[in-house]
């Protein structure tokens, strides 16, 4: 925080938390809107005439419009959000607390949004993933190659795919095969959910995720996998999730003995295929068709996107071998914890 910032709060402690209650009730609004007074009562924890007094300023600035079936925001509205947040995060320390936590990762940079206003996970997921579509929507070049994992974090882009590369024009290609588990949380559907929802181009990659030596060395010499693994190679942006290693391999269909081993390794993060102890070390993996670490390290824009306090010691491990070049995006609790479980980067660097 700077020494303007310190001193205004100082001067004037009351205006931060009258400014976030504020932020809070006018980003839900955005986020759930068309919605009403009673939803966001539950939603923030607040007192519906606290919620009304808040909806009552905001509205007569412009900033809100009632409808029939709710509340939603204005086009000025929208701007103010978007002009406040960085001052938010100044305010609230997740911009310092995302500085200090890219120098303990040692990648170019971390987002958090805040975990406060709500423990809800699917909320968080949210937020994670509009942080991302924001985030590409500045970053990613025109006529990007876009290659995409699986999971429910990064599915949640794909609602907010016009944010991140409407008029774009990339092309959405799946980083991995399918496995198990609910449709839209495959890597093959966001791809092409992606490309629906910003008018971009999707090239379909139907395999499995896991493969015997035998169907892995058959398919190889498909040209649609051999098309893939090109446009593995001409990548811009790789956006990925990070997973607990026996969750996922439990979600993959190992047995009893598999997922004793790898707890045996010290597994705790699966990220591409493969399974890394907390020191970032693979203690085991699957054959896949996929983008490659190799691969990986040449993209310039790696996208990382989990949150969750569960998930931190699996970050930490994963972003040990991480390219430096990654940007993690996630919540205040995870970051939290990956400084607590770390411990500080001064502390570190005075022992």
């Amino acid at each position: 925080m700077d020494e303007l910032t310190a001193a205004q709060r100082r001067l004037l402690p009351e205006i931060t938390s009258m400014l976030e209650s504020r932020y809070r009730v006018l980003n839900s609004i955005r986020r759930e809107g068309p919605v009403g007074r009673r939803a966001l009562t539950a939603l923030l924890g607040m007192t519906e005439r606290e919620i009304r007094a808040e909806c009552e300023v905001l509205r007569s600035q412009g900033l809100i419009r009632s409808e029939a079936s709710g509340m939603e925001v204005t086009e000025d509205g929208a701007d103010v959000l978007q002009l406040l947040r960085p001052m938010l995060r100044e305010w609230t320390g997740l911009e310092d607390l995302g500085i200090e936590l890219a120098a303990v990762l040692g990648i170019q940079e971390v987002k958090i949004v805040p975990s406060s206003g709500g423990t809800d996970e699917e909320r968080i997921k949210d937020r994670i993933a509009r942080e991302a579509a924001e985030l590409l929507g500045e970053r990613l070049p025109s006529g990007a190659t876009v290659a995409v994992t699986g999971g429910s974090t990064v599915a949640r882009i794909a609602d907010y795919a016009d944010l991140c590369c409407k008029g774009k024009n990339a092309r959405f290609i799946a980083a991995r095969g399918g496995t198990s588990g609910e449709a839209r949380t495959q890597a093959n559907m966001i791809a092409a959910a992606l490309a629906a929802g910003s008018d971009g181009e999707w090239t379909a990659f139907h395999l499995p995720e896991s493969l015997g030596e035998a169907s892995y060395r058959t398919l190889l010499e498909e040209p649609y996998v051999r098309e893939a693994l090109r446009l593995y190679g001409e990548a811009d942006c790789v956006i990925h999730g990070i997973g607990n290693a026996v969750e996922i391999a439990g979600r993959r269909g190992a047995g009893p003995d598999e997922l004793s081993d790898l707890a045996g390794k010290g597994a705790v993060a699966e990220a591409f295929g493969y399974y890394l102890d907390a020191s970032g070390n693979e203690v085991g993996s699957i054959r896949t068709i996929g983008i490659g670490r190799d691969q990986l390290g040449r993209v310039q824009l790696p996208v990382a996107v989990t949150g969750g306090k569960d998930k931190a010691a699996a970050i930490l491990a994963y972003m040990k071998q991480a390219p430096p070049a990654t940007v993690l995006v996630t919540d205040e609790a995870a970051a939290e914890e990956m400084i607590r479980l770390h411990g500080p980067l001064h502390e570190r660097n005075d022992g």
